[in-house]
């Protein structure tokens, strides 16, 4: 009868967990693939995209599905209770401690937070990292198939179950953030302001619509 009930419990744990990952993913898709933020720090910027490809990672969870099946399914609300498993590599617990902070993503990405920089892991290494002193969302540049970089955007890799402070090698605050579809030249929205952010440089404005170049002068 106990073995009946923790099996039960289990299946329960890894429908909530499926649950869970399928509106991280609706909150994903909405707000931040397909788009291109810019984080304003230290007198310079960096430009971070969220793909498609690497919600699977952020999840924690083992599955079978490809990076792509995997987002598809969940986005589609179709992900299934035995397409997702855990492993050493990927305990029950830390994807429950992940899973807390997925849907926060989205808000992160547009509010206050700090910026670190040269982020060293046991296991990884990381150009940057966004974070709110909960969790960290850890970044690099896209390589090819020789490892060298793909464009000039950094790639939201790892979300990690802490704030990394102890394990970069400087940190800042972002004094701004701004957003613009990928499809668009300039950035057109303001998504967060440090009130006591100085003024932007010039080759930041250079990167703004007229419209948002206006708000910001104002």
């Amino acid at each position: 009868m106990a073995h009946g009930n923790l099996g039960t419990r289990r299946q329960a744990d890894r429908r909530r967990v499926v649950e869970t990952i399928k509106q991280a993913a609706r909150i994903y898709k909405e707000h931040l693939v397909g788009k291109t933020f810019m984080y304003v720090f230290d007198g310079r910027y960096i430009e971070v995209l969220y793909k498609a490809a690497n919600f699977k990672h952020l999840t924690g969870v083992d599955s079978p599905l490809s990076a792509k099946e995997f987002y598809r399914s969940a986005v589609r609300r179709q992900l299934q209770v035995n397409q997702i498993g855990f492993t050493a590599r990927h305990p029950y617990e830390l994807c429950c401690r992940k899973l807390q902070h997925l849907e926060e993503v989205a808000n992160l990405a547009g509010a206050e937070s700090f910026l670190l920089e040269e982020i060293t892991t046991q296991t990884r290494s990381y150009k940057f990292g966004t974070t709110d002193l909960k969790f960290t969302l850890c970044m690099n540049k896209e390589q090819d198939a020789d490892g060298n970089e793909k464009g000039n955007c950094y790639i939201v890799e790892s979300l990690r179950d802490e704030d990394c402070f102890q394990k970069s090698k400087d940190v800042f605050a972002v004094s701004h953030i701004f957003v613009k579809p990928n499809d668009a030249k300039l950035y057109g929205e303001l998504l967060f302001q440090d009130k006591n952010a100085s003024v932007l440089p010039e080759y930041v404005f250079a990167l703004m619509n007229e419209e948002l170049r206006r708000t910001i002068d104002c």
